[in-house]
């Protein structure tokens, strides 16, 4: 038997799932409980196979090891879907989208119930084929499943899962403590002279490419990838975030940023300062990585610097502090990286995340944010 009892949002998510035909995508806040609301969807219909598609493997093997303990299973009754491409009928298969994405073709029209989380990704062109299973039920999950920039919910996800047919967003989990309350701290600091002429000068140069190519055309998206770079490269960035850490020493911190070069000068200068800290990138060996989410998770290091790679699948209720020290544009990544600070933990009673911004699109976009989290979290602004 199941041993979680559902949360009160995901029996009213169930109802609108079924009244759906068991078809659809369920948009919940990060840390809501998707996991096991998957599950017991998966307990009350009873399928004779299930395949549960994820974005990466560390999401694997969390659904993993919660689908063993939600039905009580060993882990060797749930069939992981690798390289052989092997599917078993009668048990739960978990694969990671490009694995999924091959898989359909192997399957030879064998139905199943199909989980996708993380759905958004899987709008891709390269990944819509593991949308492609024959499926007696679907259901996708997603903290955002609309994918900025294109069309992918309106013409991939909905005719392969169906529409989204429930909402749990920020106010409704603070409501039902499922989300600790937080507070949202913006602090706007100057670049640095020679980074600010940069900065204005591939402004300039964004406005001329859109008038004579358009705004998606290759060269403007390499200025504006060139630009964040400038951006995000900022030693006042640094600065900020080195004292940021010092005013909350001692307390479990994820401080984010987007260069790899960056998180390593970071973690280098807070280990210098007897700070216990590391650093988790996608240039680290896997071996490494998992190593250092480990001691993270043990408490042996207090703080972990990254770079994009704990955005999503990453689940350390006890951290009480994010510094986002440099973010991409997007509203996905914002609201994956307040998912790993809002979680809730014994003894810990509210979180923090400090958001360094420095330009007018950064800044316009907090602006947008704060109206949407009013009555949700506490937004204070100032200038460093």
């Amino acid at each position: 038997m199941p041993k979680l009892a559902p949360r009160g949002w995901q029996v009213e998510a169930l109802a609108e799932w079924e009244r759906a035909e068991h078809r659809g995508i369920v948009s919940v806040v990060t840390g809501g409980g998707k996991t096991v609301f998957a599950l017991s969807c998966i307990d009350r219909i009873k399928p004779e196979a299930t395949l549960i598609v994820v974005p990466t493997a560390a999401l694997l093997e969390q659904w993993w090891e919660e689908a063993a303990s939600y039905f009580d299973l060993n882990l060797d009754e749930i069939n992981i879907v690798n390289g052989s491409l092997r599917f078993r009928v009668g048990t739960i298969n978990i694969a990671v989208l490009n694995t999924a994405a091959k898989l359909v073709g192997r399957m030879k029209g064998q139905k199943c119930f199909l989980v996708v989380d993380e759905c958004h990704k899987a709008a891709s062109e390269h990944f819509r084929a593991a949308l492609q299973v024959n499926s007696i039920a679907s259901l996708g999950l997603s903290a955002t499943p609309e994918r900025p920039y294109d069309e992918g919910l309106k013409d991939v996800l909905i005719p392969a899962l169906g529409p989204v047919i429930f909402s749990y967003d920020y106010a409704a989990a603070l409501r039902d403590g499922v989300i600790v309350p937080f507070q949202l701290r913006n602090i706007i600091f100057e670049l640095e002279d020679d980074r600010q002429a940069e900065y204005d000068k591939l402004s300039k140069a964004i406005a001329r490419s859109i008038g004579h190519h358009g705004a998606e055309a290759q060269q403007t998206v390499a200025l504006y990838l060139k630009r964040a770079r400038v951006l995000n490269l900022s030693l006042n960035r640094i600065r900020i975030t080195l004292r940021l850490v010092a005013a909350n020493r001692g307390r479990k911190t994820l401080v984010f940023h987007e260069d790899i070069e960056a998180c390593d000068l970071i973690q280098s200068v807070l280990s210098e300062n007897g700070v216990r800290c590391g650093v988790y990138h996608s240039k680290m060996r896997l071996r490494d990585r998992a190593a250092m989410l480990s001691r993270y998770r043990r408490g042996e290091i207090d703080l972990l610097v990254t770079c994009r790679a704990l955005d999503e699948g990453f689940n350390v209720p006890e951290t009480e502090i994010g510094i986002i020290a440099a973010s991409t544009a997007t509203r996905r990544q914002r609201i994956q990286r307040l998912g790993r600070v809002v979680r809730p933990a014994k003894e810990k009673e509210g979180a923090v995340i400090y958001t360094l911004v420095a330009s007018g699109p950064e800044i316009q976009r907090l602006q947008d944010e704060e109206e949407t989290m009013d009555g949700v979290a506490e937004v204070s602004w100032s200038k460093a």
